[in-house]
Parts: C-alpha cells; structure tokens; sequence
C-alpha cells in the first residue's frame, strides 16, 4: 500500500525534526549553564532515583557525624576534669603519706587539712563542670549543678546521654555522659566522705585515722582512673567512627556529583555538534522544500 505524499507532510515532518534538535540543543544549553545534567526528575528518572537515595544517606551521615562531634565534646571534656581531679586525689595521698609518719607538729597537720579542704572544694567545682550549657557529671539532669556546692551531695541521676553515631542497632548508640555518683561521691559526701574524714582527723591530730583512710583514697583513686580509662576508649571509638564518617561522606559526595553533574568537556563537545547538527538541518531543510504554486498565488 502506498501513501501520497503532499507538500504539507514534508513540512510537518522537517519541522518536528527540527524541533526535536531544538529541544535538544535547548535541553543542552541548560545543562551547560547550570552545571547540572539533572534540572528536572524527566532528565533522567533512573539518576534521578539513585540521587534521592545519596541526598538521603549523605543527610543521615551529616546528622551522625555532628553527633560524634558532640560526643567527643562531652566526652573530651570529661577526661580533661577527671584528669585534674586524679592530680588532685593524688596530691591528698601526698599530704596522708606525710602525715602518716606521727612527726608533725599540729600546726603542720591543721594546715594540711585547710589544703585538703581547698582540694574538696576544687572537685566539687569540678564535679559541675558544664559543657555547652550542660552539666556533664550529672546524669540526665543537665540543667542544675549535680554536686552542692556545701555538703558535696550528688543530686543528679546515673542515667545515659546517648548519642546516635551508626546504624548499627547494637553498637550504634554511645553513652558520652559519666554520673558524678560513680567519681566524686566517695570523696565529697560532708562527714562521712574521705576527704572530710582526713580533713577532720588531721585537726583532731588523729594520725591513725588518717592512715586508715589511705585505703579507701586508693580505692576511690582508682576507680576514677577507671572511669577515665573507659571515656578514653570511647575517645578512640569515637574518632575511629568519624574517620569512617568521613570517608563515607567522601564517597557519597562523589557519587551524587557522578549522577547529577556534567562533565564539562564532553557537554562543550555535544553542544558544538548540536549546534553544527541544527544548522545542516535548517541548510538541508531549505533545499528540500522549494516553493510551490500555492506560495505565488499568496
């Protein structure tokens, strides 16, 4: 079966194939402009999808990495006061060991105890020691001072501040908080804390009972040491999941440059050829329709 073929149909047909170059040739130039090969999801569907999924993975990498930068400011500030409180814990050992021989006068033993005074006070100011606004030493309760500034008593809770670092439903969530009770309370509880009960003994010239004190100021050094040995390891895991973060972010960054960016030289090159492809088909399109009867009877 044949078709004819009038004059009108040569003219829709080169028009919408001029168009087609058209809207290529625009299509081009508007990724050239902007630097993008994704202005819209009907450029590519396909990358359209992939890059949805980097945005939102790349959000959720952003959001656990400002999470471990918080952590690692609490937890860094942490190992900084209980690093001062153990130099202070030691320098009362100090002072108990020289106390302890029985050869100093009481003068000597009176000013010993107003040192070991100062010392309390110093690890209760510690014990409120703030970050960002925040008691770090208090638990949960973040917004009052966890230790009085008088009696010493701890009046904050041993609850987690969690911090969401990963995915991982099991190791994804960090504690960055330490609860003053498990540092400080042994050795700042008025009357019957350490330093109170050395502090009183040395006043009183009891020598005996401040030696009986020396073991429960190694148990109470220690046990600081220990809490500071296991922020120090969550120091370490902490900057151990950034440096992964960051190389995660890294590669997800390339990758939504990969789906929604041009490259530039290849988008020159196909913008020539198109441009050089539009005129040949005007050129081509000039020659092939002639004009007819209808265009001198006008």
């Amino acid at each position: 079966m044949s078709f004819r073929v009038t004059q009108g149909t040569l003219a829709r047909g080169v028009l919408a194939g001029l168009q087609t170059n058209m809207t290529q040739l625009q299509r081009t130039q508007e990724q050239l402009s902007s630097g993008r090969k994704l202005n819209r999801p009907s450029d590519s569907p396909v990358d359209t999808v992939s890059a949805m999924q980097l945005r939102a993975d790349k959000a959720r990498t952003t959001q656990y990495g400002r999470n471990v930068d918080n952590g690692l400011s609490w937890l860094s500030t942490a190992d900084t006061t209980l690093g001062q409180a153990t130099d202070m814990v030691d320098r009362v050992r100090q002072l108990v060991v020289s106390a302890g021989n029985g050869a100093l006068p009481q003068e000597s033993l009176d000013a010993m105890a107003k040192e070991i005074d100062q010392i309390r006070d110093g690890l209760i100011q510690l014990g409120n020691t703030q970050y960002a606004g925040k008691y770090v030493f208090g638990g949960t309760m973040t917004e009052t001072p966890p230790f009085d500034s008088t009696t010493g008593a701890y009046g904050g809770n041993t609850s987690a501040v969690n911090r969401t670092v990963s995915d991982d439903p099991k190791s994804g969530t960090v504690a960055v908080n330490v609860p003053g009770s498990t540092v400080f309370t042994s050795m700042l509880d008025s009357g019957t804390g350490i330093l109170d009960s050395i502090s009183s003994a040395l006043k009183a010239g009891n020598v005996t009972a401040v030696n009986a004190q020396l073991g429960n100021l190694d148990a109470a050094a220690s046990a600081m040491r220990s809490v500071q040995s296991t922020v120090g390891a969550k120091v370490n895991r902490l900057e151990s999941i950034q440096t992964l973060a960051n190389g995660h972010l890294d590669t997800i960054t390339n990758g939504l440059a990969n789906a929604e960016n041009i490259d530039l030289p290849s988008t020159i090159i196909q913008l020539q050829m198109q441009q050089n492809a539009y005129q040949a088909a005007l050129g081509a399109t000039a020659k092939i329709i002639q004009p007819s009867l209808m265009d001198f009877l006008r």
